[in-house]
């Protein structure tokens, strides 16, 4: 699915009914597939469009971009500097989806460091 789903309140009581059942039986599944289902039914219970896109191993620029949520020049020049692991394969570089998806989280971590950095600054100065 390709294209956002904005659930009606039909789906979204549907959804909240599957949640329930899926964790009543807890275990059952693998956790990180338990885990991934119970945060999409959590979005579609909450009433929140949804947009679920596959992925292969290996993505392309544009691809590692609309991820990253930067522009495919600037992803370029994360590959080039080599802060991104990649290969060619003729004139296009392709990024194991691992490799972006580990970056994107040390970028979170990096604004999440930073946004708690500059909490504890402005409480520091009586500012909260």
């Amino acid at each position: 699915m390709t294209v956002p789903f904005v659930p009606s309140l039909d789906d979204t009581q549907a959804a909240q009914l599957q949640l329930d059942l899926l964790r009543a039986q807890a275990g059952r599944l693998p956790v990180r597939l338990a885990e991934v289902l119970d945060n999409l039914l959590q979005d579609l219970a909450a009433g929140r469009a949804v947009q679920v896109v596959t992925l292969e191993s290996e993505i392309g620029t544009q691809q590692a971009a609309d991820l990253l949520n930067v522009s495919r020049p600037y992803l370029v020049k994360l590959v080039e500097s080599g802060a991104l692991p990649h290969r060619k394969v003729g004139p296009r570089r392709r990024l194991h989806l691992e490799d972006v998806l580990t970056y994107r989280a040390g970028l979170d971590a990096q604004r999440q460091s930073a946004l708690q950095a500059l909490a504890d600054d402005l409480q520091e100065l009586g500012l909260d």
